[in-house]
């Protein structure tokens, strides 16, 4: 039995939870929408018009927590983007473009933001948006848009002994985007329900059923529907993904390492608090799961990939094959001691 995407999950603001959906267009910078805007705090120094923005900080749900009580909304004519808060102080919403217009950016106040390594221009989304998360999140903050060209560089040279061949073999098919917008450091996460299963029987049986694989904050769900084990995708290297009713390919996905990850993992998603001690993901994968040779004391969980070419729709029930996986030994588990 082939395997199918099962779900699939854009990010409009970075480190906010993410909106499910039935199809998704691939770009040059990865999926259309995904982490366009972030949460900055807004630098004290102000700067004359004209000179080099000043670089500003990116909020980040792997420290507040509380960010997952914001919940983004994209309308049926894709234009616009309704950000609900949830908490009680007190619940209230905000609504922007999805995709703001070049004239409303051209005046707006710029800053540079620096994420794993790699910055990025961005455009300051107005006093309004300040306001609403400034008001809930209890610091200065503002919400920017990601500007100049709408990418950066992928920070991914020190991640995997895998990088540079996985980009040159990307840039000679033609395939691949090669920048990202406000994304970690690469265009997409993929994960598989082996793992999210295999990861759910951590958890105290009480608390498994929980939506799980929220936490992991993926792009591309794969259901290999119980042909695999868990964290095979540790070894895929290339997949082919095709529409049940069209034998030709319509995407190359190439995986490229597998993503370390980070306190985010415990961020309660209903309450915008950590999970208590025996939920924690990032500890209980930590126990077996440290295979990344360049962080030995982080877990893994998923393949960080690029895919392409840029225009393909992706729609869940796609089917997935492995074209090609990893045949090294290099990532053998690291047991916790």
């Amino acid at each position: 039995m082939a395997m199918v995407i099962q779900r699939l999950f854009i990010y409009p603001i970075k480190s906010l939870q993410p909106v499910q959906v039935d199809a998704v267009e691939l770009t040059d910078s990865g999926l259309r929408f995904d982490r366009s805007f972030a949460l900055i705090y807004t630098p004290k120094d102000d700067f004359p018009t004209g000179t080099t923005p000043p670089l500003a900080r990116h909020l980040t749900i792997k420290k507040v927590f509380s960010l997952a009580l914001f919940r983004p909304q994209i309308d049926v004519s894709w234009t616009r983007l309704t950000i609900s808060y949830v908490g009680t102080n007190p619940p209230s919403t905000l609504a922007i473009p999805l995709t703001p217009s070049p004239l409303s950016a051209s005046n707006a106040k710029k800053f540079l933001v620096s994420i794993f390594g790699t910055t990025a221009i961005s455009i300051d989304m107005g006093d309004e948006a300040a306001a609403f998360f400034t008001q809930h999140l209890g610091s200065d903050i503002r919400l920017v848009f990601i500007g100049g060209d709408g990418r950066r560089e992928i920070p991914g040279a020190k991640y995997a002994h895998n990088w540079l061949d996985a980009v040159s073999r990307s840039l000679e098919e033609n395939l691949h985007p090669q920048r990202i917008k406000f994304a970690d450091a690469a265009p997409l996460l993929v994960t598989s329900t082996a793992s999210e299963n295999e990861a759910r029987g951590r958890l105290p049986e009480q608390d498994r059923d929980e939506d799980l694989i929220l936490r992991f904050r993926p792009n591309i769900h794969i259901d290999v529907r119980g042909s695999l084990p868990p964290y095979d995708e540790d070894k895929w290297r290339i997949l082919s993904i095709r529409n049940g009713m069209d034998a030709a390919t319509q995407a190359i996905i190439r995986c490229v390492y597998p993503c370390v990850r980070c306190l985010s993992i415990n961020a309660d998603l209903s309450t915008g608090n950590m999970v208590s001690r025996d939920r924690q993901l990032y500890g209980l994968l930590a126990r077996d799961r440290r295979i990344n040779e360049a962080f030995p004391h982080k877990p893994v969980f998923g393949q960080y990939a690029f895919a392409g070419p840029s225009g393909a729709i992706l729609r869940v029930a796609d089917e997935v094959s492995i074209i090609e996986r990893d045949q090294s030994s290099s990532q053998a588990q690291i047991q916790a001691p």
